[in-house]
């Protein structure tokens, strides 16, 4: 009898060898080789500092700077004082002084100076306080010891520039707590009642002192200076001192095209001056701890 409508299946053992082979077949294929794009050598680049220009002629000085003038100046003296239960100084930092000078006045006196202690659950404690004065100086009879302003070369290495933070924002840079930690010793921020000052006495003699400051400065098309950007660490208060002074700077523009252009110099210089008086306008204790390292 046969069946309708229904087709026998094949039988599957033909088709093993065929698939068994299908390997061995395909291995004999050539590969096509593809080239590895982790093997091509880079392009080379070659640095071109950002602020250089090519200029027909650079700005420059049309002679030496004026004289610097005389000046009064004020700022936050901030300090980081470690003291011992009953208020003496043991240790002192001085995290980012407006002038060196005043840092160095400070480590020279401070192990005379006592504070009323600080206080955790109505006990007085040891403690990293924070102890702030406004100091007024004077700086004069300045020379400039040493004046290079020429433009930025086309391969002059990026600078660092720091960021400036005005009064007393930069504190907001450091921790909460004292680094390195120290058993036994609280930050300000830990205690209930701030350490206070108590005599705090901050005197210097009348001496010669050098600074340096690096910076770029900003020449307009019309020869005179718009910005004074300091390079790397400086002092707040000889940076005023040239800003102030580079009002009054003499300089011929940059030109391109026949035309005058901004442009930037790099300005290294020296100077030469007298510290004439320094006078306390304000003292206070901060809540504000400065041992250790500020976060860039």
């Amino acid at each position: 009898m046969a069946f309708v409508g229904r087709r026998a299946a094949r039988p599957l053992l033909p088709c093993l060898p065929a698939l068994l082979l299908a390997p061995v077949l395909c291995a004999q294929a050539p590969l096509e080789t593809i080239p590895d794009p982790a093997r091509l050598a880079p392009a080379e680049v070659p640095f071109v500092n950002p602020l250089w220009q090519a200029l027909d002629a650079p700005a420059a000085p049309k002679g030496p700077p004026p004289r610097l003038r005389d000046l009064e100046t004020t700022g936050p003296l901030i300090v980081g004082v470690k003291l011992d239960a009953a208020g003496a100084v043991s240790e002192t930092v001085v995290p980012e002084p407006p002038l060196r000078a005043l840092a160095a006045a400070v480590q020279a006196q401070a192990p005379r100076w006592t504070f009323q202690p600080a206080t955790k659950d109505g006990v007085a404690v040891r403690c990293w306080g924070t102890y702030g004065v406004d100091v007024e100086v004077e700086l004069e009879d300045a020379t400039w010891h040493a004046f290079a302003l020429v433009p930025v070369g086309k391969e002059d290495p990026l600078p660092e520039l720091p960021k400036e933070m005005p009064g007393e924002t930069w504190m907001s840079r450091y921790p909460a707590a004292v680094s390195p930690a120290e058993p036994g010793v609280l930050s300000v921020e830990e205690v209930d009642f701030l350490p206070m000052p108590v005599k705090v006495p901050l005197k210097l003699e009348g001496t010669r002192l050098k600074s340096r400051l690096l910076a770029l400065v900003e020449v307009s098309g019309l020869g005179t200076v718009k910005r004074v950007v300091p390079v790397g660490t400086y002092e707040p208060m000889i940076l005023r001192w040239v800003r102030e002074s580079a009002k009054e700077w003499a300089l011929t523009a940059a030109r391109t095209g026949g035309s005058p252009v901004t442009s930037w110099l790099a300005l290294d210089t020296t100077i030469e001056y007298s510290l004439g008086s320094v006078k306390e306008r304000g003292k206070r204790s901060v809540k504000k701890n400065v041992r250790g390292e500020p976060v860039p």
